[in-house]
């Protein structure tokens, strides 16, 4: 997908229901699949982020809410960001 002259790597969709799918994407740009959808004449009416990386969000956190992370997963975003 190309917005706003940039090229976004390649997503993996899963369809999961008449209305509902699983967009796996690699890396997230400002709307990306808001814009992705309605470039293919769809509509995004909600989402739901499962994971960030190597770390998988508890389905449990009630909106809003957080917890801490723990060593490995801090260790996850640490060894991400000295690889940038």
């Amino acid at each position: 997908m190309t917005t706003e002259q940039l090229t976004t790597s390649p997503a993996q969709l899963q369809q999961l229901g008449e209305c509902t799918c699983r967009l796996t994407i690699y890396e997230g740009r400002y709307h990306q699949i808001k814009r992705m959808f309605h470039a293919v004449g769809n509509q995004v009416v909600s989402l739901h982020r499962e994971s960030m990386g190597a770390i998988q969000l508890d389905p449990a956190l009630a909106p809003g809410h957080y917890r801490a992370l723990t060593a490995a997963e801090i260790a996850s975003v640490d060894q991400v960001s000295r690889s940038s």
